[in-house]
């Protein structure tokens, strides 16, 4: 089967069979292919909706997909934030995320087609090694899949905006004054809006869910300052935080997920730059389990493919709101992290966020797929209260070490997708 991305559903694949296809024709906003910045191409597309309803009988049909599970919630647009619970476990849950930023394709298809590998991998009498591991995972773990957490804006990309980033919310302001706290600390800015000429309010649309998150570092005084980032400042389309902590449906879909199923470990996919990033802050920097699963996830990653650089989420640049972050603050010392997938942030703008070709997309799943595993299984261990010595760099320090947690998945070589 060829490989194409996803858009969240469309009518004309509505008389379609699962993994049908369709063309769409889309404005594509890269002003170095020359002439008018606003060019168009024909792109060839998947229905979200029509696979993850294939994947969820057809994992439904092996009792290890809950078929009364096919949404998490809904946009702020009411398009259903399509997902898949899979796996027979209670206890040991875990979260898997993609597209928050919507320009971001190829972080819908990595998450997908992980849900799509480990169903079509399943088998009650597992012949090798690898449908032996598969069936303890599913037969042990929870699993949920929610690879679009940005239906709106992701349909904006496809519609409007090649290279939109956040959702399609939209909030009016007359004439007034805002204040915006800092992260950086410092007296609040005093932030003037002020409507178009003629007009008795301005419309801002669009926040970042992805800096939304109600974490503890995200409350009213924690928000980054203009110019980075984040953003309290409406007029900073693309990394505006919103009004509030929470304030948006998709996040607030997401947080209740959360807080709901207590995960114990989870990863969000994005694309740029080619990062495996843990959580911020001392804590997670000397959390000894978290760092034994993460260095493993980096190891299986750069055997497979591209190299990544495996760093605090911080050291890229300063943000607030992350789910990843929200995530660790609900059960801290368990492995949650954020993926930036292909390409390297050097990349062409012919080639970066959503426009990574086609091609790329079975390789970019390969290569992390190893390290998802390893997260599903990292999520059935509890690091024991005293560990060995491992050393992962310069300097050698006591690591909690689970066994076979991640070393199990060394050396695993994903088919070609199906």
């Amino acid at each position: 089967m060829s490989m194409h991305y996803h858009v969240w559903h469309d009518e004309r694949f509505n008389d379609m069979p699962p993994f049908g296809t369709v063309d769409l024709n889309i404005p594509v906003l890269y002003p170095d292919l020359g002439g008018d910045p606003w060019e168009s191409e024909t792109r060839t597309f998947q229905s979200l909706r029509n696979d993850m309803a294939k994947l969820r009988a057809d994992g439904a049909a092996k009792g290890i997909v809950d078929d009364n599970v096919e949404s998490v919630g809904f946009s702020t647009e009411l398009r259903a934030l399509w997902a898949l619970k899979i796996g027979k476990g209670e206890d040991h849950k875990i979260l898997f995320t993609g597209c928050h930023h919507a320009r971001e394709w190829i972080s819908v298809e990595v998450p997908y087609l992980i849900a799509k590998y480990l169903i079509d991998t399943y088998k009650d009498t597992p012949n090798t090694d690898q449908e032996k591991r598969i069936k303890h995972l599913l037969d042990n773990r929870q699993i949920w899949f929610v690879p679009m957490v940005n239906p709106d804006g992701h349909q904006f990309t496809i519609t409007n905006n090649r290279m939109w980033r956040s959702n399609r919310n939209c909030y009016v302001y007359p004439k007034t004054t805002i204040i915006a706290p800092q992260l950086s600390g410092g007296p609040p800015r005093h932030i003037k809006l002020k409507p178009p000429a003629g007009k008795r309010v301005a419309e801002y649309c669009g926040v970042d869910i992805n800096r939304n998150y109600p974490t503890a570092d995200g409350g009213k005084e924690a928000w980054c300052e203009k110019g980075v980032t984040t953003s309290r400042d409406p007029r900073d389309t693309g990394i505006w935080a919103g009004p509030f902590p929470g304030s948006e449906k998709e996040t607030s879909v997401i947080a209740s997920l959360v807080a709901e199923q207590q995960f114990r470990a989870s990863i969000t996919y994005h694309n740029y730059s080619q990062l495996l990033l843990f959580p911020h802050g001392a804590a997670a920097k000397e959390d000894s389990f978290l760092q034994d699963v993460g260095n493993g996830m980096s190891h299986l990653i750069n055997a497979n493919g591209n190299p990544y650089t495996y760093e605090a989420i911080d050291k890229m640049y300063p943000t607030t709101g992350e789910l990843e972050n929200l995530c660790y603050e609900k059960l801290p010392g368990r492995p949650t992290f954020t993926v930036e997938l292909p390409p390297l942030k050097d990349a062409p703008k012919c080639c970066s966020f959503s426009g990574l070709p086609e091609d790329k997309i079975e390789p970019t799943f390969k290569e992390n797929l190893g390290a998802a595993l390893a997260l599903i299984n990292s999520a059935g261990f509890d690091a024991p209260p005293k560990g060995v010595k491992i050393a992962w760099s310069s300097k050698t320090k006591v690591a909690q070490v689970v066994r076979n947690c991640w070393k199990v998945f060394e050396g695993w070589k994903p088919p070609s997708v199906a």
